[in-house]
C-alpha cells in the first residue's frame, strides 16, 4: 500500500491507509507511482517521518529504478531518517519478449541490474508481484498474454513441468520455490481467492529445489 507525491500527499496517504486498515501502524509502507516533479528530498523526508511518527515500521519503493532507490537511500542517510529497505518489482519464472512494452500501466520488470543491486545491499529485500502470472502456469483457461509468446517461454515451461513432476509439486509451487531460493532471494506477493490456493502457496515454502533442478530452471532460455 502507499502513495507518493509531495510531503502533504504522503502524510495524508499514510493516515488514510491506516484508517482503512483500522490499525495504528503498518509493518511495511510502499512508495508507489513516483512523481519526478517533486524533489526526491521532500518525498524521502515525508516517508521517513512516517517511521519516526510510529506509523510505519519500515519503507519500500515499488516500481522504482535502482538508481532512484539508491539516491533516495543516500538522502535518507544524510537527513538521519529511515530510508527504503525493500524494492517491489514484477518478476516471475517466464519473462515477456525482450524489449516489449508491458500493457499493464506502471509495471516495471526486475532486471539484471535491479537483481544485482538487491544482491549487493544487505538490508534490501526484493518483493515480486505478478509472481504466478494470474494462474497461467496451472490454468488452461488463463493462458499467458501475447507478449509472453516467444521460444524462451516454451523452453522454460517444459523444464518447469519436468521439475514439478520430479518433486510432486504444482508448477506454481516450483515457481515460488525458484523465487524464494534464488540469489537474491525474492519475497513473492501472491493473491488468492480460495483457501486451496493459499494452502498451495504455504506448502511451496517447504519445497527445496536441488542444485541440478535449479540449474536446469535457470539455464532454460
Amino acid at each position: 500500500m502507499g502513495g507518493q507525491g509531495g510531503p502533504a500527499a504522503v502524510r495524508s496517504a499514510v493516515r488514510e491507509s491506516l484508517r482503512r486498515l483500522r490499525t495504528e501502524w503498518t509493518d511495511l509502507y510502499w512508495a508507489h507511482a513516483e512523481d519526478r516533479g517533486v524533489p526526491l528530498e521532500e518525498t524521502v523526508a515525508a516517508f521517513g517521518e512516517a517511521v519516526s511518527d510510529g506509523l510505519a515500521r519500515r519503507l519500500g519503493a515499488s516500481n522504482h529504478t535502482a538508481w532512484r532507490v539508491e539516491r533516495g537511500r543516500a538522502l535518507a542517510r544524510a537527513a538521519g531518517v529511515a530510508g527504503w529497505t525493500a524494492l517491489q518489482l514484477r518478476r516471475s519464472y517466464v519473462q515477456p519478449r525482450p524489449g516489449v512494452a508491458l500493457p499493464e500501466d506502471g509495471h516495471r520488470l526486475a532486471t539484471a541490474e535491479s537483481l544485482d543491486y538487491v544482491r549487493s545491499e544487505p538490508d534490501m529485500d526484493l518483493w515480486a508481484y505478478s509472481s504466478l502470472l494470474w494462474s497461467s502456469y496451472t490454468r488452461s483457461d488463463h493462458p499467458l498474454p501475447e507478449h509472453y509468446d516467444h521460444p524462451g517461454t516454451a523452453r522454460r515451461l517444459t523444464v518447469l513441468g519436468e521439475v514439478a513432476a520430479e518433486t510432486g509439486s504444482t508448477a506454481n509451487q516450483v515457481v515460488l520455490a525458484w523465487l524464494t531460493g534464488g540469489d537474491p532471494a525474492v519475497v513473492p506477493i501472491v493473491g488468492v481467492n480460495r483457501t486451496e490456493q493459499l494452502d498451495e502457496a504455504f506448502d511451496a515454502m517447504g519445497l527445496r529445489l536441488d542444485e541440478g533442478q535449479r540449474r536446469r530452471l535457470d539455464e532454460a532460455a
